[in-house]
């Protein structure tokens, strides 16, 4: 105070007015250097938190430390301008935030006299540091939003994290550009109509933009939704989009439809796509009155290119031949992949069956050429099934279901292709049936066997028997062998058929050749024969038969032997090593090499009944068997002629140097009861 009334200024008169004012006033002498407050004086007494009796240290401590050098430069700024306002953060219970303003009245030398008021602004910065942290949480809010948010004039004025990440741009290149410089030009027009008229308030209220295309800033096309509103800022009026990137979802919705309608393999419309697609055609050639020819296909053996050179590799064959089927077909086919090596085709403009097989001659045609596998060639042979529509069926499933009889048809006649009919499904039919009742009578004991004597034929003595299998079904009576067997095998019931076969006539023949020293002839198919375990098999029949190995003769057929030339001397070694013996069957009917009839070195070959039937009229089947008879004992095999019905055959044959035979005219095949009491 000593500072202050030293300047003589201020009389009771002030001190009393400015002491009566709604906020503090106050005198304060400031020394020039050092930098101090001498002396401070507040009219109408300091404000709650500043009592005391050294009333500038009081001062400077209600000023937060971090806060002081802020206010000693405000206190020379004062001396340098003579005026200064200054925000600071304040200590007091009262004040937490001031405003001081002080305006220099004189100087005197060393010091200076400066007149201060302190407005309370506490209330003013908790709003404003409301407003800043409720800027920062909306701002926080938009740049995690799983949403776009934009605003702009015609030019981006903002753009969150999530529209930066989803076109590529910065900031500061997406506020170069006008709106709908992002958007896919076949957009482009209607966004900016309406951008324009938004943004001149003509725009009636929000507009929702459903898959708008935009463009990223490396060309690649984004699939948006977003809602557009008007935002008034400052007198103008913004543009706000908020939009959601439907790009993933839509990439999986590709993805998921790809996957359901096309095979991921070959790329090639799957089954249900195919359908689909087929629907549509018939519906435009029945509205043309047109035929459409719908084939199934697949390849032959293709399961045993898998084995020998891996799935990979039959991966790589099934693309290519998607790939020839694509390119080498007309555009307007229909190509699918079923399933497997299984494809069906769909094509048009037929005209009769003269352009069905010539599309069918096609077809064949592009498996001319060998795949490449590597360095190997591996060709492909197609076996196909067709139907025509309308004549075959009047729907997609029923005219694809008729193919498939017809490739199912050509499959089980080894065939290339097969036409759907009527008495074509009639025949599967029985023979689906068949196969049926075929796995049933195996249950339930319907199958015997019967023995046919086989005889020398020089001194008409019974040396054996072949053991035939017959089946007794209790509705349709006896079934020949020649409809069952054949179905058998096609089937793979051969299997459990020959298992049948093999132990029941070992046990039953077992006393006729241990006591009578009999032969047993038992005939192998060739999907029985070509089982590595077959010795294996043979030999723990023959043990729970008690049946002696070398009284028993496994019948091959010619051409079962030569499938596989060194498959099969591998599998007659591990049959000799048991003590069997081998019957060649049916020969003359196929093709040997002379090479591979030696190394087989067989017990018997037996001559076709073709052949034998032929006598005596046919010269050529008489030099047919002639040489076959030579070959025979020309590699140390007995000749045995099947299916003699005359006593004129047996003359001839003797005189040919057949030793054995077989036929109805020594005895037709009975069971083993009756067998023993034609002995």
């Amino acid at each position: 105070m000593d500072g202050i009334a030293k300047w003589g200024f201020f009389e009771r008169k002030c001190e009393s007015c400015l002491g009566e004012l709604p906020f503090p006033v106050f005198a304060l002498e400031i020394e020039k250097g050092p930098l101090s407050i001498r002396t401070l004086h507040f009219f109408g007494g300091p404000p709650p938190g500043l009592e005391g009796p050294s009333l500038p240290e009081a001062f400077q401590r209600i000023i937060p430390p971090e806060e002081r050098e802020k206010f000693e430069g405000a206190l020379r700024k004062l001396l340098e301008e003579g005026k200064v306002c200054e925000e600071l953060p304040l200590l007091l219970p009262e004040i937490r935030w001031g405003r001081i303003c002080l305006r220099i009245l004189l100087e005197d030398g060393d010091s200076a006299l400066a007149l201060g008021v302190l407005l309370d602004i506490t209330l003013q910065k908790d709003l404003e540091e409301n407003l800043r942290r409720e800027a920062r949480f909306w701002q926080e809010v938009s740049e995690r939003a799983p949403v776009g948010v934009i605003l702009y004039r015609e030019k981006f004025v903002y753009a969150n994290p999530y529209v930066l990440k989803s076109l590529g741009y910065t900031l500061e290149e997406l506020r170069e550009k006008y709106v709908w410089e992002v958007v896919h030009p076949r957009f482009r027009e209607k966004i900016k109509e309406r951008v324009r008229r938004r943004l001149s308030g003509k725009a009636p209220g929000p507009e929702l933009y459903t898959e708008i295309v935009l463009l990223t800033k490396n060309g690649k096309e984004r699939v948006v939704n977003f809602l557009a509103e008007s935002l008034p800022w400052q007198g103008e009026v913004l543009g706000l989009g908020i939009g959601l990137d439907l790009t993933p979802q839509k990439v999986l919705e590709r993805r998921l439809t790809e996957v359901a309608l096309f095979d991921g393999l070959t790329g090639l419309p799957n089954r249900t796509l195919f359908l689909e697609r087929l629907r549509a055609l018939l519906l435009g050639a029945r509205r043309h009155r047109e035929e459409i020819l719908v084939l199934v296909l697949d390849f032959r053996k293709f399961r045993e290119i898998n084995a020998a050179h891996g799935y990979e590799a039959g991966d790589t064959l099934l693309k290519e031949v998607a790939r020839r089927l694509a390119h080498q077909l007309r555009e307007e086919d229909l190509k699918a992949r079923l399933f497997a090596d299984k494809f069906a085709l769909a094509l048009r403009d037929l005209r009769g069956l003269g352009s069905v097989a010539a599309v069918i001659r096609k077809i064949q045609g592009l498996f001319e050429r060998p795949f490449r596998l590597d360095s190997r060639e591996i060709f492909l042979f197609p076996r196909m099934g067709g139907a025509v529509f309308p004549r075959d069926g009047e729907d997609p499933e029923e005219v694809v279901s008729k193919a498939e009889i017809a490739l199912k048809r050509a499959k089980e006649a080894d065939e290339p292709y097969a036409l759907y009919s009527p008495e074509l499904e009639r025949l599967l039919l029985e023979e689906d049936f068949l196969k049926r009742a075929l796995l049933e009578g195996l249950k339930k004991g319907e199958f015997f066997l019967s023995y046919q004597p086989i005889v020398t034929l020089q001194k008409k003595q019974v040396i054996g028997a072949e053991a035939l299998v017959r089946w007794q079904h209790p509705e349709l009576g006896p079934i020949a062998p020649a409809k069952f067997i054949p179905l058998a095998e096609r089937t793979g019931l051969i299997e459990p058929l020959g298992d049948y076969v093999l132990s029941q006539a070992l046990k039953e023949f077992g006393p006729l050749a241990r006591e009578k020293g009999l032969e047993l002839a038992l005939n192998f198919s060739p999907r029985q024969f070509c089982k590595r375990d077959l010795s294996l098999r043979i030999e723990k029949a023959l043990t729970e038969a008690n049946f002696p190995p070398e009284k028993l003769f496994l019948e091959i057929t010619e051409s079962t032997a030569m499938e596989d030339p060194a498959l099969t001397l591998k599998i007659l070694e591990d049959l000799r090593s048991l003590g069997l013996k081998v019957a060649l069957d049916d020969f003359g009917m196929g093709y040997s090499s002379l090479r591979y009839l030696v190394e087989f070195a067989v017990d018997r070959i037996k001559v076709d009944q073709f052949f034998v039937s032929a006598l005596p009229l046919d010269s050529k089947a008489l030099h047919v068997i002639r040489t076959i008879l030579e070959l025979a004992r020309s590699v140390g095999a007995r000749g045995l002629a099947e299916g003699i019905e005359r006593a004129d055959q047996v003359e001839i044959l003797l005189k040919l140097g057949c030793e054995e035979g077989q036929g109805y005219f020594f005895g037709r095949p009975v069971r083993i009861e009756d067998f023993g009491r034609f002995l």
